[in-house]
């Protein structure tokens, strides 16, 4: 699986790009966000999701980490696929898209081609709580430092209450916690991403 790839731009247009990494040339689906920030002949770093079906293979390339977790939290919803994930993130930055999300405004979402009310409603339902335990999360990871909450069981704690948050029961959410390697000190989103996947709604 192709997870990032830097090298130098060899055609780009208003969706995609042909990037030479090695002698080998990746063709790279980019939102325009990311599209703006790329010019031919010049070097360029993308964090990739390669979607694989039975008769296609795409990547799809971010700007930064965060772009690309963002668009593969979009991709779990339903009715939204790669294609309409895409055009989400290149609708509007990443900072209003979340705060679209946490504040249930649809307008932004809605401005990406082919996303109706319906649409635009069911990701803001699916997201938002997960965005609002992340940030929770995070800001309480910080008051105790991510790597000594873990030692400690503070930040253990932290993630079990988002878990509990996002509405999974005590028992699932010792579930969650029990998947997550504490003695590497994850930092406070790994470890909820971590406990999430292990409960079935982060793939």
């Amino acid at each position: 699986m192709i997870r990032y790839l830097r090298g130098r731009v060899l055609r780009l247009s208003q969706d995609e790009i042909v990037i030479d990494v090695g002698g080998i040339g990746y063709l790279v689906q980019v939102p325009l966000t990311a599209r703006e920030g790329l010019r031919q002949g010049e070097e360029a770093e993308l964090h990739v999701h390669t979607h694989v079906r039975e008769d296609q293979l795409a990547l799809f390339g971010f700007n930064s980490l965060e772009a690309l977790r963002m668009f593969e939290m979009l991709i779990q919803v339903d009715g939204v696929g790669p294609k309409v994930g895409l055009a989400i993130l290149g609708s509007a930055s990443l900072d209003v898209l979340q705060r679209a999300i946490l504040s249930d405004e649809v307008g932004p979402i809605r401005r990406a081609p082919g996303v109706g009310p319906r649409t635009a409603q069911k990701v803001i339902i699916d997201l938002k709580p997960r965005l609002e335990a992340e940030r929770a999360l995070v800001a309480a990871a910080a008051t105790v430092g991510d790597g000594a909450g873990a030692v400690n069981g503070e930040l253990e704690g932290q993630v079990e209450q988002a878990l509990r948050g996002l509405g999974f029961s005590t028992p699932q959410a010792k579930q969650g916690l029990a998947a997550i390697d504490w003695s590497a000190e994850p930092a406070a989103q790994d470890a909820l991403r971590v406990a999430l996947r292990a409960l079935g709604r982060d793939r």
